[in-house]
């Protein structure tokens, strides 16, 4: 009982704004930071303020999805640990706000409901640095994040910060919003059957039709196809961010049958359809997130269905370059092949969270 009245006054408008700490007086440095709609990104992605300054930072929640704002000392790899160290909170986190006890974090705010507002009160920390800031809610963290620079100079800590941040140079860029995006694409060093994914949440795959296998992912924006679009066109398109490996090593493979790609689907997260001989694969790719290392970190999940098998199924990958867990199955000694039974074959997943 306790829980759901938590629970309700989450959710209760009213409440939906926090008061400052008794004492605080007038804020010396007042902030509004907004959410794109659909991209799952703060509208603001560098701020800067002075040391031991008083802050108020407000979060409009301007789409639709929950959003919060932490604010963590220690650089990227404190707030990757505390993003995933938010996953673990179970049956506490929308009462904890997806916010886990950590001396790491500095400030961080309620939730916002979309459409709503919520207001955090903080004193700057008195070192000069710069601190990261994230939405904790389960997979935002990958993109939903920024850096709010402490300095006596703010107004050029905040410059720095600007002409610092990545630029994506492209000629046509593809844009993945709330919805998978697929697109077939000659893509430069990648096969020539290539079709691209782009998932919400910052996570792209290649698959390539012709193997019947992911070949790669990348993390980041999704893909530059102006090289082939614009002007006389004709050239390889461009993977936009950080390419990561798969640990690809083909299709499943039953008996001695090789793979003939037949399709997808567009519907939700795009579908892809082969055939092994007699029998039917269909393998869904969603985004994964997970810990490695105590590190949250991105990576892709396998949905397999396979119909018509009548002895075993096999996947194999390189595990030196992934950290690979399946809900059916076993794997061998050095972990380089899962086999499975044709009824355990008939749904299952396989996790991978790559190494690099």
């Amino acid at each position: 009982m306790r829980s759901a009245f938590l629970f309700s006054l989450l959710f209760t408008a009213g409440l939906a704004v926090a008061k400052p700490p008794a004492g605080f007086g007038t804020p010396d440095t007042e902030i509004t930071l907004g959410t794109k709609h659909g991209q799952m990104r703060f509208d603001q992605e560098a701020l800067a303020v002075a040391p031991g300054s008083k802050v108020k930072i407000t979060l409009k929640n301007t789409c639709e999805m929950l959003h919060n704002w932490v604010l963590v000392k220690g650089g990227t790899g404190e707030r990757d640990r505390v993003s995933g160290k938010a996953l673990q909170l179970g049956a506490q986190s929308m009462v904890k706000h997806f916010v886990p006890d950590d001396p790491a974090i500095v400030a961080s705010s309620q939730i916002a409901m979309p459409g709503k507002t919520v207001e955090v009160y903080f004193v700057a920390p008195k070192e000069e640095g710069d601190y990261p800031y994230v939405c904790t809610l389960p997979g935002h963290a990958f993109t939903m994040v920024g850096t709010l620079a402490v300095s006596k100079n703010p107004k050029g800590a905040l410059n720095r910060l600007n002409k610092a941040r990545p630029q994506v140079r492209a000629q046509w860029p593809l844009l993945v919003t709330n919805k998978p995006l697929l697109q077939r694409a000659f893509v430069h060093n990648s096969p020539a059957r290539s079709i691209c994914v782009g998932l919400p949440g910052g996570v792209n795959y290649l698959f390539d039709a012709e193997t019947c296998a992911v070949q790669y992912g990348w993390t980041g924006a999704f893909l530059d196809v102006g090289p082939d679009r614009k002007g006389r066109g004709g050239r390889h398109c461009k993977i936009l961010g950080q390419r990561f490996e798969v640990g690809a090593q083909g299709a499943l493979q039953v008996g001695n049958g090789k793979p003939v790609f037949e399709g997808y689907s567009r519907l939700g997260s795009p579908e892809l359809f082969y055939r092994v001989g007699d029998v039917r694969v269909s393998q869904l790719i969603t985004l994964h997130a997970g810990l490695a290392g105590g590190i949250l970190k991105r990576g892709l999940q396998y949905t397999f269905k396979v119909a018509d098998a009548k002895g075993t199924v096999t996947f194999k990958l390189n595990p030196e370059q992934v950290l690979a867990e399946a809900s059916a199955g076993k794997w061998n000694a050095d972990k380089t092949a899962l086999t499975l039974s044709a009824k355990e074959a008939g749904e299952f997943t396989v996790t991978l969270l790559p190494k690099n």
